[in-house]
């Protein structure tokens, strides 16, 4: 028989246990919300990646020109809006690459120009890939959508033909290559996305390598050939030397003797 005493007894220890259990959830408790606030508060890694020690942060590309063995990537890269401002010491990198595209970053220092009717140049950066590009997208690691692609396997093979010989030449958009031909004429390459041309009325139709092209110009100025190929428009401009001039029977005959690969 339990005496009165006793019982009294029991219902404090059962009492004072209850409220131990309770007092210890409740720190416990404590601690995991604690540690979760802690959790959601700690920030993540920031969108940009932190200045290099030599001062060279990642900078936009504005254009890409895959070579004829498809290997090899040419990117092109200037201060962007920067007025009177020069990249210095700028370096390409394939920072990703899969099945679906290949990601290349550049990186470069952006200061004020010593002279500024000079200063903005595109500088072109070559990297080289393991594999061919393929179907894949170039892509720049400092921003989301691709820049423009262009493929050299879509214009003439000029270089192998001994009597056009490369100058160096430049173009705010797109890509541009010059060469010096015979007689003081001179050929012009150039390649824009489609949606950015804006060409002359056409004279004339003609067939350039594997493409069906537009022809504008006239004889006493220069003729040019426009075609499509992806989402960009290429062209090659002829001008004939200073105080010369070409018949458009004369640009068609020209325009059969180059090569394409």
């Amino acid at each position: 028989m339990t005496t009165r005493d006793g019982h009294d007894e029991r219902t404090r220890r059962i009492t004072l246990a209850a409220a131990t259990a309770v007092i210890a959830l409740a720190l416990v408790g404590g601690l995991v919300l604690r540690h979760r606030a802690t959790d959601e508060a700690a920030p993540g890694p920031t969108a940009e990646a932190a200045a290099s020690p030599d001062g060279s942060s990642r900078v936009p590309w504005s254009a890409a020109v895959v070579g004829r063995d498809d290997t090899t990537v040419t990117v092109h890269v200037g201060p962007g809006d920067a007025r009177c401002r020069d990249l210095v010491e700028p370096r390409a990198t394939i920072t990703a690459r899969d099945d679906a595209q290949v990601v290349v970053a550049v990186e470069a220092r952006i200061v004020p120009a010593a002279d500024c009717t000079t200063s903005g140049a595109r500088v072109p950066l070559v990297v080289s890939l393991a594999e061919p590009l393929g179907d894949r997208v170039l892509r720049d690691a400092a921003g989301t959508l691709p820049p423009p692609t262009y493929f050299e396997r879509h214009v003439p093979d000029l270089p192998s033909d001994k009597r056009w010989s490369p100058f160096s030449t430049g173009c705010d958009e797109g890509w541009c290559q010059g060469y010096n031909g015979p007689g003081g004429a001179t050929l012009l390459v150039t390649a824009r996305r489609t949606a950015d041309v804006a060409r002359p009325a056409p004279v004339a139709t003609v067939r350039v390598g594997p493409h069906r092209g537009v022809v504008t110009g006239a004889p006493e100025r220069s003729w040019a050939v426009w075609w499509e190929a992806g989402d960009a428009t290429y062209s090659l401009r002829l001008a004939p030397a200073e105080g010369a001039s070409f018949t458009l029977a004369q640009f068609e005959r020209e325009l059969a003797r180059l090569r394409w690969s």
